[in-house]
């Protein structure tokens, strides 16, 4: 899946455009001018809504990452070093302990 190129969809409003000025002038055009007209109303609405959700999913990402951060240095970070310096290396805990860090920070 890949994003909406905005210079294609300004090509094709541009190209409905010119098509609904020579269907215009023509006099002849049995309907299709106004069927140009409703493709790019609907063309346009569907683009609107496109931005739309790219603006909030892009809110929406920077919300994760602020969360993941803070979770991730705040939280896990200190809470996994209070038990490495509280569990001794031989207790079993600590090996579960290890694992945690290493998910952790990926190592």
């Amino acid at each position: 899946m890949h994003g909406i190129s905005k210079s294609r969809h300004e090509h094709l409003h541009n190209a409905l455009l010119q098509m609904e000025e020579l269907l215009a002038s023509n006099g002849r055009d049995s309907g299709f001018s106004q069927q140009a007209v409703d493709y790019n109303l609907e063309l346009e609405a569907m683009y609107q809504n496109y931005e739309q959700l790219l603006k909030e999913l892009s809110r929406q990402i920077t919300a994760y990452e602020i969360l993941y951060s803070e979770v991730k240095v705040q939280f896990l970070g200190k809470k996994l070093k209070e038990l490495k310096k509280r569990i001794q290396a031989e207790k079993p805990a600590y090996l579960v302990l290890q694992a945690s860090i290493k998910l952790a920070y990926c190592t």
